[in-house]
């Protein structure tokens, strides 16, 4: 193959590098702005749930009272819509449905990320075959280093 051509194929796949790089930066924020949405919803979700089994606790020592009414005695457990009402109005943003799509679009976003990672690295590696075929072939007509 001409030095040329073997210019042309380095040229080229710098050009693929830069791209993916690019690409990768893209993903890589948008992972990290999901995660940190996802962390905090999901310290969200884990307030709900201990709100929804303070709820449903029969040896709870004292009545739970939502807006000045007892809305469960003492050592009276709730039924699963009590406890979900009661959660509710003791973490009113825990949204189920929000956390759901944050978590898909985590494997989303990380699949991506993952995905510009690996064609990244074969790139480098055809990259630096680039370099080299190009160095031997650039050396072999005598355009570099040691001209004849």
């Amino acid at each position: 193959m001409s030095t040329a051509a073997q210019l042309g194929n380095l040229l080229m796949t710098d050009a693929d590098i830069n791209y993916y790089i690019q690409q990768q930066i893209y993903w890589n924020n948008k992972y990290e702005g999901n995660a940190a949405k996802l962390a905090k919803l999901v310290k969200v979700e884990e307030n709900w749930n201990k709100q929804y089994d303070s709820a449903g606790d029969a040896s709870r020592s004292s009545a739970l009272k939502m807006n000045g009414y007892v809305f469960l005695d003492k050592e009276v457990a709730g039924t699963d819509a009590q406890c979900e009402e009661w959660a509710y109005y003791k973490v009113a943003e825990y949204n189920k449905e929000l956390l759901d799509e944050l978590a898909e679009l985590d494997i989303q976003y990380d699949s991506m990320k993952t995905m510009y990672d690996t064609l990244l690295e074969a790139l480098r590696a055809e990259q630096q075959g680039n370099e080299q075929s190009t160095s031997a072939a650039a050396q072999d007509t005598g355009l570099l280093g040691g001209g004849g």
